[in-house]
C-alpha cells in the first residue's frame, strides 16, 4: 500500500511541475484562451477551493435581493506565490443560463468592472498559494435588474483571459412561493424519488400570459447538473399558479453524504486512518468506502454535500494558514463499465477528470489521490448518466426518505426589455413539511 501511495505521490508531483511550467509558457506566449462557459467553472488548474456564499455566513445559495445591502462573497486560492492582476464584471443571463441580449449599461449601475485588491499570501503552509476575497456588489458597481448573473474573473484587463466564472442571482421579490415537498406520487418512483410540488401567488402584479411567460427552476442541494428548468404552471386559478405535478418535478432522492474531516492534519480525525508527511507534502489516507447500493437507508447528519474550510491546528486565520494535503480515496466495488467520480461541493458539483477514480487491478479497488485544502468535506461516489449528470444508482443508491435541500426560483419574461426577471425564490427541505 505504501509503495502505491508513493507512486501516486510521484505522479502527482510530476503533474504539478508540468502544469506550473505549462501555465507559465501559456501566459508568456499569449496562447488561445478558453471560451467562456455560463456556468461555475475554473479555467486554470492552479485555481482551487472556489466558494461563493452569502457574505458573513455559510449559506451557499448565491442570491441577493435587488436594491438591497445584501452581499455575496467569492473566495478562491491561486496556487502561485505571487499575486496576479485580476478584475471582475457581471454578465446578465436568461433563466436557462444563456447570455441575455441586454447591454452592460442596461443591467449594471456604476463601473463596468472592478479590480480585485483583497488578497493574502499563505502563511505557515508547505503548499504556497495566494488567497483572494471578493465581496460584491459594491457601491461603485451593482446590478440594476433582477435575474440570473455570471460573475467573470479575468486577468490584466483582458476579458478573454478568463480565470473563473460563477453563477449568482438577483431577486425582485414580487411573487410568493408555497412549497410542498413529498415522496413521489408515481408508484414506480415511490421508494426512490421525491416530488417538489408548489404554488405561486402573483399578488397584484399583472401577468399577461402566465402559461407562457412564467417559468420555474428547481435545484436539489445546490446542484445545477440535475436541476429542472423551464417548468410551466400546470393550471392558473386567478392569482395562483399551480405546479402540482406527478412528473416533471421529481428528483431521485439519493443518499446521505459521506464525510471526512482534515481540519486537523496533526492527528487522526473522522474517517481518516493515516496521516503522514512526505517531503513537503502532507497526506491523509481515508478509510475504504464500500458501495451502498444494496444497503437500507440510514439517516445521518450531513451538510448536504457542502464543505467548511477551517484549520484546527492552532491557526488564527484559517483561510491562509490552512494547508493543502494529498487525500487518498479508496472505493470498494465490482469494476463497473462506467467511470466513477468523487462528487460534491469539493468538485464544484461537476464530474471532473481530476476527481475520476482509477481502477487498481491488483487490489481490485478504485483509488484516487487529490489535493484538498484543510476542511470538513461531504462527498459522493457517482457515475455519469445519459445527460452527463451525476448518477448515484450504481454507487450510493436512491431513497425517497433522504434528507435533501431544494431551492425554487420563479421567472417572468419582461415584455418591455425582453429579459427574464427573477421574481421569487424559496428554499425547502424534504424532511420539513
Amino acid at each position: 500500500m505504501k509503495n502505491t501511495l508513493r507512486s501516486q505521490t510521484g505522479r502527482y508531483l510530476n503533474h504539478l511541475i508540468l502544469t506550473t511550467i505549462s501555465l507559465w509558457f501559456c501566459h508568456s506566449a499569449n496562447a488561445a484562451y478558453l471560451p467562456i462557459q455560463y456556468t461555475n467553472m475554473s479555467y486554470e488548474s492552479n485555481i482551487k477551493t472556489v466558494l461563493l456564499s452569502q457574505a458573513g455566513s455559510y449559506e451557499r445559495f448565491p442570491a441577493i435581493d435587488l436594491n438591497s445591502n445584501q452581499r455575496l462573497q467569492l473566495i478562491f486560492d491561486d496556487m502561485m506565490p505571487e499575486s496576479d492582476n485580476y478584475q471582475y464584471t457581471f454578465i446578465h443571463c436568461s433563466s436557462d443560463w444563456k447570455p441575455s441580449n441586454l447591454k452592460p449599461n442596461e443591467f449594471i449601475t456604476g463601473n463596468m468592472f472592478e479590480n480585485i485588491t483583497d488578497y493574502s499570501f499563505s502563511t505557515n503552509t508547505f503548499q504556497v498559494y495566494t488567497h483572494y476575497n471578493v465581496v460584491f456588489p459594491t457601491t461603485d458597481m451593482k446590478p440594476k435588474l433582477s435575474g440570473n448573473y455570471i460573475i467573470k474573473i479575468y486577468r490584466n484587463f483582458d476579458e478573454s483571459d478568463i480565470v473563473l466564472t460563477r453563477r449568482f442571482m438577483v431577486v425582485d421579490d414580487k411573487y410568493i412561493i408555497t412549497p410542498s415537498p413529498k415522496i413521489a406520487t408515481n408508484p414506480s418512483e415511490r421508494f426512490t424519488s421525491q416530488e417538489i410540488d408548489f404554488s405561486v401567488n402573483t399578488g397584484d402584479n399583472v401577468v399577461a400570459n402566465p402559461l407562457i411567460d412564467v417559468k420555474a427552476t428547481i435545484m436539489q442541494n445546490l446542484r445545477w447538473d440535475n436541476a429542472i428548468f423551464d417548468l410551466k404552471p400546470r393550471f392558473v386559478n386567478g392569482k395562483i399558479l399551480d405546479y402540482n405535478y406527478e412528473s416533471g418535478n421529481v428528483f431521485l432522492g439519493g443518499n446521505e453524504f459521506r464525510y471526512f474531516d482534515i481540519r486537523n492534519l496533526r492527528f487522526l480525525s473522522f474517517n481518516v486512518r493515516n496521516k503522514y508527511l512526505e517531503g513537503r507534502l502532507k497526506h491523509a489516507v481515508l478509510y475504504r468506502d464500500a458501495t451502498r447500493v444494496s444497503q437500507t437507508y440510514l439517516q445521518t447528519i450531513d451538510f448536504n454535500g457542502k464543505m467548511v474550510v477551517d484549520n484546527r491546528d492552532n491557526a488564527i486565520k484559517g483561510e491562509i494558514e490552512s494547508d493543502y494535503a494529498a487525500v487518498h480515496f479508496t472505493f470498494t466495488s465490482d469494476k463497473l463499465d462506467k467511470d466513477i467520480y468523487i462528487f460534491g461541493e469539493l468538485t464544484d458539483w461537476q464530474l471532473k477528470d481530476e476527481f475520476k477514480m482509477e481502477w487498481n487491478e491488483k487490489s481490485q479497488e478504485y483509488e484516487k489521490m487529490v489535493m484538498l485544502k484543510q476542511a470538513y468535506y461531504n462527498y459522493f461516489y457517482v457515475t455519469a448518466d445519459a445527460k452527463k449528470a451525476a448518477d448515484l444508482q450504481y454507487t450510493e443508491g436512491n431513497h425517497s426518505n433522504t434528507e435533501n435541500d431544494y431551492h425554487i426560483m420563479v421567472y417572468n419574461k419582461n415584455q418591455f426589455m425582453q429579459y427574464d426577471e427573477l421574481l421569487a425564490t424559496i428554499s425547502c427541505n424534504s424532511m420539513k413539511k
